[in-house]
């Protein structure tokens, strides 16, 4: 998959995610690694979501997989607890707020 379709996915499913019953600011950083690498940059502030193709250092969360790990968690050829616990993703940051987000993400 290349990275601007990936771009995309992320995109639509965190403009389509429910935010109502988030309740503090966040922002994270999605790395995919691999032949067509690429970042994305996601944060909620101030009730107001962005999102953009752009490395960001100043994150609260950084999230970092291939892109074939990418396309396995996007096609459910891999759960996402297995893909932590086998280091195909690796998380920095606030690890518990990355998986709430991905879980509101997967809706």
């Amino acid at each position: 998959m290349k990275f601007e379709e990936s771009y995309k996915l992320i995109k639509t499913k965190f403009d389509r995610m429910d935010t109502s019953k988030i309740d503090k600011d966040f922002s994270g950083v999605v790395c995919i690694t691999g032949k067509d690498a690429g970042y994305v940059y996601l944060a909620y502030i101030g009730g107001r979501k962005m999102i953009e193709p752009v490395k960001h250092d100043k994150a609260n969360i950084f999230v970092t997989m291939s892109d074939a790990t990418f396309e396995d968690l996007i096609n459910k050829k891999i759960e996402p607890f297995k893909a932590f616990t086998t280091g195909k993703v690796k998380a920095k940051g606030n690890v518990f707020l990355a998986i709430s987000l991905y879980k509101k993400m997967k809706k």
